[in-house]
C-alpha cells in the first residue's frame, strides 16, 4: 500500500478525530484555572494565637504577643464565604520540653482554596507560667 493510500483510506474519520481532539485540548486548556485570569482579593485580619499541647499537659503558658495579623488571599466570593473562624491560628507546643521561655513558629491553618500571603509576626515568645497565673493573665480586668 502506497503512502497515498494510509492518508487518503478514511479520511473522512481522520479529519474528525483530528478536530474532536482539537476541541477537546480547548476546552480542556480553557478550563485550567490562571490565578492571572480569575479575579482574587487579600483579607487581612489581627487573629488570636491559639496554643496546642497535649491533653495531660497541664502547664499554663503566655504568648507574647497574643495576636498575629495574618493575611490570606483568594477569589471573591471564597472570601465572601469565608468565616474568620475557618482560619486556625496556633503555636504547637507538644514538643515542649521543661524551657522556660522560648519562641515557636505561629502554623496557620486555612481552608483549601485560601492561600496565606503574609504572618506577622511569624514566631511569638512562649512562656511557661504555672496554671493560676495563666488564668490570671487572661481574666478581663474590669
Amino acid at each position: 500500500m502506497a503512502a497515498r493510500d494510509y492518508v487518503l483510506n478514511n479520511f473522512g474519520w481522520k479529519l474528525a478525530s483530528v478536530v474532536v481532539a482539537i476541541l477537546i485540548w480547548m476546552t480542556i486548556n480553557s478550563n485550567i484555572e490562571n490565578p492571572e485570569t480569575h479575579s482574587s482579593s487579600t483579607l487581612s485580619r489581627h487573629l488570636p494565637v491559639m496554643v496546642e499541647k497535649a491533653p495531660w499537659d497541664v502547664r499554663g503558658f503566655v504568648l507574647t504577643p497574643a495576636e498575629a495579623e495574618v493575611t490570606i488571599r483568594a477569589e471573591e466570593r471564597v472570601l465572601d464565604n469565608l468565616k474568620m473562624s475557618d482560619v486556625d491560628v496556633s503555636v504547637n507546643l507538644t514538643d515542649v520540653t521543661d524551657a522556660r521561655s522560648f519562641r515557636k513558629k505561629v502554623i496557620v491553618r486555612t481552608p483549601p482554596n485560601v492561600v496565606v500571603t503574609k504572618v506577622e509576626p511569624d514566631e511569638v515568645t512562649v512562656e511557661r507560667v504555672s496554671s493560676a497565673e495563666s488564668t490570671n493573665d487572661h481574666k478581663n480586668p474590669n
